[in-house]
């Protein structure tokens, strides 16, 4: 016997209506943007306020249309204990996430690692950058940390080496150890 052309085949499978294949009625989604969805595979989601609910303490269904969702609301809190939260997933131990202006500009650098030695130099690095194109980033630091008001002790063996960068003697004064920083145009230890 043919089977007729407008007859479903079970086969195929059911053919899902446009209402069908809408989820953002779904109790396992939450639209956080437009067109943009956070699915759970759990039976907990957040709601419209970006708070956990789950399906028990969920209401009834109810026969009355659901109100207009309304977007969450964005405020320095909420998005600094979203960034918070982020970093502390993080599975380094140490990291920044910072949004900086300068001179008009806003630039954002965000980094997280296990070294923090790398976490220090990355930021250090990335603001000196930012500071003044034209003088080199190792300059910018130094007259930043120069001109602040934080005293910084460098380790005994940073200063030797700054000493031996310059071939000057234990006869040698410090005059003449400062005039030998001044012609290298600064000292890089």
């Amino acid at each position: 016997m043919a089977r007729r052309s407008d007859e479903p085949n079970p086969e195929e499978g059911k053919v899902l209506s446009p209402e069908e294949l809408d989820i953002a009625d779904d109790e396992h989604v939450t639209e956080i943007d437009e067109g943009r969805y956070v699915v759970s595979s759990d039976v907990r989601t957040n709601d419209s306020y970006g708070n956990q609910v789950s399906s028990d303490s969920a209401s009834e269904p109810s026969t009355e249309p659901d109100p207009e969702p309304s977007t969450p609301e964005f405020s320095d809190a909420n998005v600094h204990e979203w960034l918070a939260e982020q970093m502390a997933d993080s599975n380094a131990r140490y990291g920044f996430d910072v949004t900086a202006k300068f001179d008009g500009d806003v630039d954002q650098q965000q980094l997280a690692s296990n070294d923090i030695v790398t976490v220090f130099e990355s930021f250090m690095l990335w603001y000196g950058r930012q500071m003044d194109g034209s003088t080199p980033v190792e300059e910018v630091l130094g007259i930043l940390l120069s001109e602040s008001n934080v005293p910084v002790r460098y380790p005994p063996a940073v200063i030797k080496q700054l000493v031996r960068s310059t071939q000057l003697t234990p006869d040698d004064s410090i005059a003449d150890l400062l005039q030998a920083v001044e012609d290298a145009d600064g000292a890089e230890f």
